[in-house]
C-alpha cells in the first residue's frame, strides 16, 4: 500500500513539475519601422529583450510609405516607427492610431554621399544619383523637395535611380553603382567606401522628423511597455550613437512651401 501511495505521489509530482517547468511562450510584438532605423532599433530591441525575457519583438523594415500602405491593407502590426510625420498622420486620419500613444521622437539630416567632394548641389547635375522613391520613401520625398526648391529637379531627374528604401540608395553608392546618393546623415554609419560630401540645407525641405505610435486596439501592457522604452533615456543614448537627434514635441514648421 505504501509503495502504491509513493508511486502515486511521485507521478503527481512529476506531472506538476513538467507542467510548472514548461517554458512559457513569449509575448510577441510586431513593429513596422523605417529602414534608416535598422541599426539603432536592433540594438534597442536587443537591450529590451535582454531585460524582458518573456517578450519577443519582430520588426519589418522598409520605406515608411510602403509600410503604411501595408498596414492600411491589413498587415498585422502593433507599433509603427516612421521617418516622417506625414505617414503617421495618414494613419491617424483613418482612425488607425491610438490617440493616447503617438508622437514625434527623432530628427535627422539629409546629405549627399559619394567619393568626390562637391561644394554645391549643382556639382552633381551630370552624375548618376540614387535616392528613395518619393512616393513611398520619406528620404526620397525630402530629397525631391530639396532638389525642387533648389531649381534643379527637372535637370537631375533623368539621372536618378530610385530605390525601395534609403538603405538601398546608400548601398548603391557604396558599391560604386552610382556616383552619389541622397541619404540621411545617420546612414553614413553603414558606409564603408564612401563618405558624406555635402549636407543639404535644412531650409530646402520639410523637417525630417520621425514619428511613432501604437495601432488602435493594440494598446496592451506589453506594447505600451515597449512604446515607452523607445523614448527612454537608454534608447536615446543609442539613437545619439547613430547620429540621430532627439525631436521636440512637435516639429512641423518650415519656411518653404511645396
Amino acid at each position: 500500500m505504501k509503495k502504491i501511495l509513493s508511486s502515486i505521489i511521485i507521478t503527481i509530482f512529476t506531472i506538476l513539475c513538467i507542467t510548472g517547468c514548461k517554458e512559457e511562450k513569449p509575448t510577441e510584438i510586431t513593429i513596422s519601422a523605417a529602414a534608416s532605423l535598422k541599426n539603432s532599433l536592433e540594438e534597442i530591441i536587443q537591450k529590451f529583450e535582454h531585460d524582458n525575457k518573456n517578450i519577443k519583438i519582430n520588426v519589418n523594415f522598409g520605406g515608411s510609405g510602403a509600410l503604411k500602405n501595408q498596414i492600411i491593407a491589413g498587415a498585422p502590426v502593433d507599433i509603427v516607427f516612421f521617418a516622417s510625420q506625414t505617414d503617421l498622420d495618414d494613419l491617424e486620419k483613418k482612425g488607425m492610431i491610438d490617440p493616447k500613444y503617438h508622437g514625434d521622437i527623432l530628427k535627422n539630416r539629409l546629405v549627399i554621399a559619394g567619393k568626390r567632394d562637391i561644394s554645391t548641389m549643382n556639382d552633381i547635375l551630370e552624375d548618376k544619383i540614387a535616392m528613395g522613391t518619393p512616393e513611398t520613401v520619406p528620404a526620397g520625398r525630402y530629397a525631391k523637395q530639396a532638389l525642387t526648391n533648389a531649381d534643379i529637379w527637372d535637370k537631375i531627374e533623368p539621372n536618378i535611380i530610385f530605390t525601395k528604401d534609403v538603405r538601398s540608395a546608400a548601398q548603391y553608392v557604396d558599391l560604386s553603382e552610382v556616383d552619389y546618393a541622397i541619404i540621411y546623415k545617420t546612414d553614413a554609419k553603414v558606409l564603408k567606401n564612401t563618405n558624406i560630401v555635402y549636407i543639404i540645407p535644412e531650409e530646402l525641405h520639410k523637417p525630417i522628423v520621425y514619428s511613432y505610435g501604437i495601432l488602435k486596439g493594440h494598446n496592451s501592457d506589453t506594447n505600451v511597455k515597449f512604446y515607452n522604452f523607445l523614448s527612454s533615456d537608454e534608447a536615446q543614448k543609442i539613437y545619439k550613437k547613430y547620429n540621430f537627434e532627439i525631436a521636440d514635441s512637435k516639429e512641423n514648421l518650415w519656411i518653404l512651401s511645396l
